[in-house]
């Protein structure tokens, strides 16, 4: 061996030992060298109390609730113990309660009227709260989804909402007999099986489900199809033209892409650029406005609400000649929305909306119809499963179904996505004749509804108002580009004047906790990630909360590249000249 070889060996040696020591000088700051650090270290935390949760509810007989355990410890820390302790209830004859190694541990079920103490037992470590079970009777029950798709094998998980005469709603799923009309064909759990309420696809065709309560019954529609496809994604996410629906192709825009057509864009940025300031006659004035208005119910009058009052206070948006003026309005549907002049065909409100946006909006800030050049909207039908198509509006629109199942028949009369499809047209038909110089139109479809607990306008019904609006979109570019007028959309020329220019705003729907392509969520309340607790809805789990309106409005806890009202306009081609101040 040579001794340069030699040396190495050696100062490599020296190395490992001068490290080793180091190491273990080190060590000794917390305990002796070669020792265990943790035997040597600090006890484990204790617990020291449990907290259950929530604080004495009261429930209807037959309801049930989630009691959450959460273990205090002594170093301050806390931890989840639901599904370790050992649950009971004081009084079996009003509550009784799944403990641990049952399917859901902390699960109570009213049995009676009466009031029971629900306890949580670690150890000698007990936490306790109230349950009272109220003599409220069981009046309506709400299933969701009020209808679903599925494929054969598939299957789909319904809840069952009780609401009761003391103005309570609990989930009754656990508790509700559930039957299918034809179990050929959908087969579903029921009472005392793992999972009630959840329906398997057995053969293509459809059924419905029934869920039973107290002698109260609702049902809800199932379409078993061949396609495999029956997953709601988000449509801004299918774009391989593999990806579809139900066999209908995904993206915002035709050719499954999410990029507006070549000749339409040049169109609208032509017919933006014609967006400039008007007087109160509509005739070009640089001391004019440029108005912006929205068209919707609740949803949209709260989400534009937050929207307008962001914009106010950013100075990157034009404070000079932009005036925004909300004209949605809290219970006002696509119905309302239809006609230019007289009563809509809606029932016991007969105002028109134009004549109540001119006297209660726009008047007031000074500006007129005739300033008016863009508008946004979004608009929803209420109760579609209830009724609303067909016989005079008595009977339910139904969801989409597989154009290529047996007796699958998509109408405007039978189908809740084509009905709105059609008041979409005849919207923005009387929008322009109304609002003469309106120029440009930008759609929203609804946010996630998984989490509705009454018949308002649940799932699937808010995802498929995105076809509509991808339809109708599609319906004027194909008019414009063959000269063919759509058969439900009717006709959508802005050239001739008839129509504004139509495009998409921001497409907001996300399939509730689980992230889209850009990251956007809805959650209510859920504890694990991604939602971390997160509330993003009103108690009815159809209307956003604040936070909810905040994430349409100017994109509040969401990623930067979810787009947002705020973004949007500052940044389209279509909007920026003339709403941002330094475009």
């Amino acid at each position: 061996m040579s001794t340069i070889h030699t040396q190495r060996i050696f100062f490599a040696f020296k190395v490992n030992v001068a490290i080793a020591v180091a190491a273990c000088f080190a060590l000794l700051l917390l305990s002796s060298c070669g020792s265990s650090a943790t035997s040597q270290g600090h006890p484990p935390p204790t617990l020291s109390s449990i907290t259950v949760t929530p604080p004495n509810p009261s429930i209807a007989p037959g309801a049930t609730q989630q009691f959450q355990a959460t273990g205090n410890y002594s170093d301050g820390s806390t931890k989840s113990l639901t599904s370790s302790v050992t649950w009971t209830s004081s009084s079996s004859g009003a509550a009784t309660i799944e403990n641990s190694g049952q399917p859901s541990p902390g699960l109570a079920t009213a049995v009676a009227t009466g009031s029971s103490t629900i306890s949580a037992a670690s150890g000698s470590v007990t936490g306790t709260t109230g349950l009272s079970v109220s003599n409220a009777t069981l009046s309506s029950i709400f299933i969701s989804p009020a209808s679903s798709t599925i494929s054969v094998g598939g299957s789909t998980q319904f809840t069952a909402n009780g609401n009761f005469s003391d103005g309570t709603t609990q989930n009754i799923t656990a508790t509700a007999a559930w039957s299918s009309s034809n179990m050929s064909i959908v087969s579903v759990e029921t009472t005392g099986q793992s999972n009630p309420g959840d329906a398997s696809g057995v053969a293509a065709g459809s059924a419905t489900v029934t869920a039973t309560s107290q002698g109260v019954s609702q049902l809800a529609a199932v379409t078993v199809s061949s396609s495999t496809n029956t997953t709601a994604m988000p449509l801004m996410d299918m774009t391989n033209p593999s990806q579809n629906y139900l066999s209908f192709a995904g993206g915002l825009y035709e050719n499954s892409t999410d990029a507006v057509p070549t000749d339409h864009d040049a169109a609208g940025q032509t017919i933006a650029a014609t967006i400039q300031p008007l007087d109160a006659n509509g005739n070009p004035s640089a001391s004019g406005k440029v108005v912006l208005a929205s068209i919707g119910m609740s949803n949209a009058a709260d989400e534009f609400g937050q929207f307008k009052l962001t914009a106010l206070s950013n100075q990157s948006v034009n404070q000079t000649t932009l005036v925004i003026a909300n004209g949605a309005k809290g219970g006002i549907t696509a119905c309302y929305w239809t006609v230019a002049e007289g009563a809509p065909p809606c029932g016991a409100d007969t105002a028109n909306q134009y004549d109540r946006v001119l006297s209660d909006v726009l008047s007031p800030l000074g500006v007129t119809e005739r300033q008016v050049q863009a508008v946004w909207l979004k608009e929803a039908n209420g109760g579609p499963g209830v009724a609303g198509c067909g016989s005079g509006g008595s009977l339910p629109c139904n969801s989409l179904c597989d154009p290529g199942n047996a007796g699958c028949s998509n109408t405007a009369t039978t189908t809740e996505a084509l009905r709105y499809e059609e008041q979409l047209g005849d919207i923005l038909r009387a929008a322009k004749s109304r609002w003469p110089n309106l120029k440009v139109a930008f759609l929203t479809s609804r946010i996630y509804a998984g989490y509705a607990t009454d018949d308002l306008n649940p799932e699937p019904y808010a995802y498929e108002y995105g076809f509509s609006v991808k339809w109708l979109v599609e319906a004027q570019i194909l008019q414009v580009r063959n000269g063919t007028v759509d058969p439900v959309a009717g006709d959508l020329g802005y050239s001739n004047g008839t129509a504004p220019w139509v495009a998409w705003g921001p497409y907001i729907w996300a399939a509730g906790d689980t992230p889209r392509s850009d990251g956007l969520i809805w959650c209510n309340g859920q504890p694990s990630a991604p939602c971390n607790g997160e509330v993003d809805y009103q108690t009815d789990g159809t209307h956003p909360d604040s936070l909810g309106q905040a994430k349409v409005a100017y994109g509040a806890n969401t990623p930067k590249s979810v787009m947002n009202l705020l973004d949007f306009f500052l940044q389209s081609p279509y909007t920026k000249a003339w709403f941002a101040s330094s475009p």
